[in-house]
């Protein structure tokens, strides 16, 4: 029987497919999931595959993590397809640079494109009304979520639910960012309207060399060594933040709270690593930490995070430019410039800057 709110935790300390392959089995047989994929049924794969970095980086769900996964699915008989849309970069070369290339030929894995939409009209989402999805959302038996362990700039971590904002086909991705603006829980509330659409079978964290700091794309790989297994993404969201050590609920967690996904004492814990919490906690992204001091009202009206630019590292690529939500960057003069009184501090351009350039820090108002 499978039982909502149950989330396994498991150590693992290298990349070694057929480990991860028999951690997946024990996690399988005690959330009661090993039959959830028959033999016949096309499963999709969803990684994230957010930009092309080298998987050592930990920006990308490892290669050998969905090898793990492809091995178990095709001891279940399962036809499988991989699919997402990158922040930036065409798929097939985030494929390539990925190392996820050999796994897909291995495994007779079919690459899906998400670029074909689909209108859902749903009025008891909390935001999204109409939202269009990659189609690719609705065309396969079973979804098998793969989220990385990372940290985030803008909603404090990326795991689960998070991962889902991929099925939102390219260019759709700046508009939601725009409506939601600096608004970080309108932002979650956005994401929990994916997962309404988008329920996955089950979700597997590659946690095992994740990312700290500057996150999602410009932190510093970590080993947690952890993975994490289950059917309830905002359960497995919430209890890796405690397992993590964040200090305070993100805002994604904060929403499945408020929105009743997860009542009290109705989701735990169980596994090797349950109850061993990452010391010391991990470092979190400055976008993402509020201030915790005496006048610290006052102190966030005068100061305010934004993106600034690293000259050093800046290749005037214009990612940051095309990308930006707002349209509030330019380059000129061989310098990236941002208009701050239009900033709307979504941090898209430090996530898809492909060399690092920009970071989150405190300016003086806007």
């Amino acid at each position: 029987m499978v039982e909502s709110g149950k989330v396994y935790f498991d150590f693992c300390t290298e990349y070694d497919a057929v480990k991860i392959a028999a951690s997946l089995r024990s996690a399988l047989v005690m959330l009661g999931l090993e039959n959830r994929i028959k033999s016949g049924d096309q499963v999709l794969l969803k990684p994230n595959l957010v930009m092309a970095k080298d998987p050592q980086l930990a920006v990308t769900t490892h290669p050998e993590v969905v090898r793990a996964v492809a091995m178990v699915l095709s001891d279940c008989g399962a036809r499988l397809y991989l699919g997402d849309s990158p922040g930036f970069g065409a798929l097939d070369s985030v494929l390539e640079k990925c190392g996820m290339k050999p796994v897909l030929r291995e495994f007779a894995i079919t690459v899906t494109s998400f670029d074909v939409e689909e209108v859902v009209f749903d009025k008891q989402n909390l935001v999204a009304k109409k939202l269009t999805l990659a189609a690719s959302a609705f065309q396969f038996d079973k979804i098998i979520n793969l989220p990385k362990l990372k940290t985030h700039s803008m909603m404090g971590s990326t795991l689960a639910v998070k991962n889902l904002f991929g099925f939102i086909p390219g260019l759709k991705k700046p508009m939601w960012h725009l409506r939601a603006g600096h608004d970080r829980h309108f932002f979650a509330r956005i994401m929990f309207d994916i997962y309404r659409q988008v329920v996955p079978t089950w979700n597997f964290l590659d946690g095992i060399i994740g990312m700290e700091g500057e996150g999602p794309t410009s932190g510093t790989p970590r080993n947690f060594n952890l993975l994490a297994l289950s059917a309830d993404a905002p359960a497995l969201d919430c209890l890796v933040e405690k397992w993590l050590g964040f200090p305070e609920l993100s805002p994604l967690c904060f929403e499945a709270k408020s929105l009743g996904l997860l009542p009290e004492g109705s989701f735990y814990a169980c596994g090797p690593a349950a109850d061993k919490l990452l010391v010391p906690p991990i470092k979190q992204a400055q976008g993402a930490t509020q201030a915790a001091f005496s006048g610290q009202r006052l102190w966030r009206r005068i100061f305010v995070k934004r993106p600034k630019i690293n000259r050093t590292r800046c290749h005037h690529c214009r990612v940051c430019v095309n990308h930006c939500p707002a349209q509030v960057m330019k380059l000129v003069d061989a310098k990236i410039t941002i208009d701050y009184k239009r900033c709307i501090r979504c941090y898209c351009c430090q996530e898809l800057c492909p060399y690092g350039a920009i970071r989150v820090g405190f300016g003086v108002g806007g």
